[in-house]
C-alpha cells in the first residue's frame, strides 16, 4: 500500500513537472517571440531615421553640385517657343556665344530673364516661353509669274512673300493648277517641303 502510494505520488510529481516545464517553454516563447518582436522594430525605425538623414544629405550635395555646374566651350542653348494662338512649339538650338562659356544657372536666369530655364547642364540649357499669336510657320502655296511660290502668313492672316520657286506650273495637270490658284495650306517646314515635293 505504500508502495502504492509512493509510486502515485512519484508519478504525479513527474507528470505536474512534465506540465510546469511545458507552460514554462511556451512562457519563455511567447516572451522571446515578442522581445524578437520589438528588435526588429528598433531596427526598422534605426533604418528608417538613416534613410532620412541620407536624403536630407543628397539634397544637400545635389543642390551644391547644381549651382556648381558651368557651361562647356561646346554646350548649346535650346530655345523652345510655344505660339499659344497656332499651339505650334518651334525649338531652336545653337552654340553658345563665347562669353557664355563657364557661366553658370544663375547667369541665365537674369540673362534670359523672360524665359523659364527647364534644364541646366555642362552641355546644354533649354529655355522655354510662351508667345502669344502664331509663329512663323504658316504657309500658303499659290502661283506668282508662272511658277509655284509660297508665302508665310502672319497673325492678321496677310501673305508675305517668302520665295517663288523654279517650279513652273505649264507641266502641271489642271486640276494641280486650280488647287494652286485657290492656295494651298502648309504647316511647319516638313509638311511644306513635302508638299512642294509632289508639284516636282
Amino acid at each position: 500500500m505504500k508502495k502504492t502510494t509512493i509510486i502515485i505520488l512519484v508519478c504525479s510529481a513527474i507528470v505536474l513537472g512534465m506540465i510546469a516545464g511545458i507552460a514554462f517553454s511556451i512562457m519563455d516563447d511567447k516572451k522571446l517571440e515578442e522581445a524578437q518582436i520589438n528588435e526588429i522594430k528598433k531596427e526598422n525605425e534605426m533604418i528608417e531615421n538613416n534613410q532620412l538623414g541620407n536624403h536630407i544629405i543628397d539634397d544637400d550635395i545635389i543642390a551644391a553640385n547644381q549651382s556648381d555646374v558651368k557651361l562647356s566651350p561646346n554646350a548649346t542653348i535650346c530655345f523652345e517657343k510655344y505660339y499659344k494662338d497656332c499651339g505650334h512649339t518651334i525649338i531652336q538650338k545653337e552654340q553658345i556665344e563665347d562669353e557664355e562659356v563657364n557661366k553658370d544657372e544663375e547667369y541665365f536666369k537674369t540673362a534670359y530673364s523672360d524665359w523659364q530655364i527647364e534644364s541646366f547642364s555642362a552641355d546644354e540649357v533649354k529655355l522655354y516661353k510662351e508667345l502669344e499669336g502664331s509663329c512663323d510657320q504658316h504657309f500658303l502655296i499659290t502661283i506668282k509669274e508662272d511658277n509655284i511660290a509660297v508665302y508665310t502668313i502672319d497673325d492678321d492672316g496677310n501673305t508675305i512673300l517668302r520665295e517663288v520657286t523654279d517650279i513652273p506650273i505649264q507641266y502641271l495637270p489642271e486640276e494641280d493648277v486650280a488647287l494652286l490658284e485657290q492656295g494651298i495650306t502648309a504647316n511647319g517646314e516638313n509638311e511644306l517641303a513635302k508638299k512642294l515635293e509632289d508639284f516636282e
